[in-house]
């Protein structure tokens, strides 16, 4: 692996060695996806996306931040409360955007490598992408909403954080080489949606963004998976007959098998 990412930092500068002069940075941070293409069958169980890359900057200054995005979607949070001694779900906030996979790797503490405003301003924490479509029930605090929608994911295995090496009962992590190179690794979980994601990497220094870079991935089926897939969006009404016949015919098999005699 060390020889792999040795290769690739040589490689990616020596593409920007002419555009790169001594002392400065580079408006890019030199990064790449090991799956660009994960494809999705009937025995997924879920897979890893691998970011590596090399820190410009020659002394090796600078912290490595990695978010894995994906796709924006709608959400709804309510508040449990006690009525005649049930708990029932009231007082719905709906959000109009949030992500629906979330994962934040770094070399240190988040709040170690860059201030509050920062984090917000770059959508380096879940919460700053979630965006509120209706009021908050008076009394509300927005703020107790965008944490219980984070806390929700975060149980999910949707919302994920690491910072610092990885651990050895845990596979996700950054992890910082010799000579600038970085690797982080994420889960993503077999709930995680099944779309296009961002992996987006940052460079900070003093708590200043240096550079960064977007890299696409996309999440695609395939196989009796994707046949499914798309006849239910495109056809729904022939999925809907095909399931009902499906249905009268298993339930004709099994009465003929177990049928007294």
């Amino acid at each position: 692996m060390k020889r792999a990412l040795a290769a690739l930092a040589f490689a990616l500068c020596c593409a920007t060695a002419s555009a790169q002069q001594p002392g400065d940075m580079l408006n890019d941070l030199p990064a790449a996806v090991a799956e660009e293409q994960i494809t999705v069958s009937s025995d997924y169980r879920g897979s890893y996306i691998t970011v590596f890359g090399v820190n410009p900057d020659r002394r090796g200054r600078g912290d490595i931040v990695v978010v894995v995005r994906g796709p924006s979607e709608g959400a709804v949070v309510m508040r449990k409360r006690r009525v005649f001694g049930l708990w029932i779900n009231g007082d719905p906030v709906e959000f109009a955007q949030a992500p629906s996979f979330f994962a934040v790797l770094s070399n240190r503490p988040l709040r170690q490598i860059a201030n509050a405003q920062s984090i917000w301003q770059y959508q380096l924490d879940p919460a700053a992408s979630a965006q509120l479509a209706s009021s908050v029930p008076a009394g509300g605090d927005p703020s107790a909403y965008r944490r219980a929608l984070v806390r929700l994911r975060y149980a999910q295995g949707l919302y994920q954080s690491y910072a610092g090496q990885p651990r050895p009962e845990q596979r996700g992590g950054l992890t910082m080489y010799q000579g600038g190179l970085f690797r982080a690794v994420v889960r993503l979980p077999a709930n995680a949606p099944i779309a296009r994601y961002n992996a987006d990497t940052y460079l900070f220094r003093d708590g200043r963004l240096i550079s960064s870079q977007r890299i696409p991935i996309t999440i695609s089926r395939v196989g009796i998976e994707r046949r499914i897939h798309d006849l239910a969006t495109t056809a729904s009404w022939a999925y809907g007959i095909m399931t009902v016949l499906l249905a009268l015919f298993a339930g004709w098999v099994a009465a003929l098998i177990f049928r007294r005699t």
